[in-house]
């Protein structure tokens, strides 16, 4: 399952939350998010707070397309550009 979620501050300092499997990507600047991955919920034994924002590939390229619109690159990077990053890392994670 992708996840959209916040790093947890901890004695230590921000620390990525305990049920994101695999995480870090796609940081947006704007709100702090990044997007990560954790087990579907048929098969997840552990509890994912409601405010945890879950994405499908499509949302997932809205919300890169959203951000490129507001934070362009240097180098221009294309719709179709980000849409083939979103699609390989969504291959690559397994995700539908």
């Amino acid at each position: 399952m992708i996840i959209e979620y916040k790093l947890h501050m901890g004695p230590g300092g921000m620390y990525c939350p305990n049920w994101v499997l695999d995480g870090g990507y796609f940081y947006d600047s704007d709100n702090f998010t990044l997007v990560g991955t954790t087990l579907n919920d048929g098969v997840r034994e552990f509890y994912l707070p409601d405010t945890v924002v879950q994405l499908t590939r499509a949302t997932l390229k809205q919300r890169q397309l959203g951000i490129n619109a507001l934070h362009p690159t240097t180098p221009p990077t294309s719709n179709e550009e980000i849409e083939a990053q979103v699609d390989a890392w969504c291959d690559e994670h397994n995700e539908p």
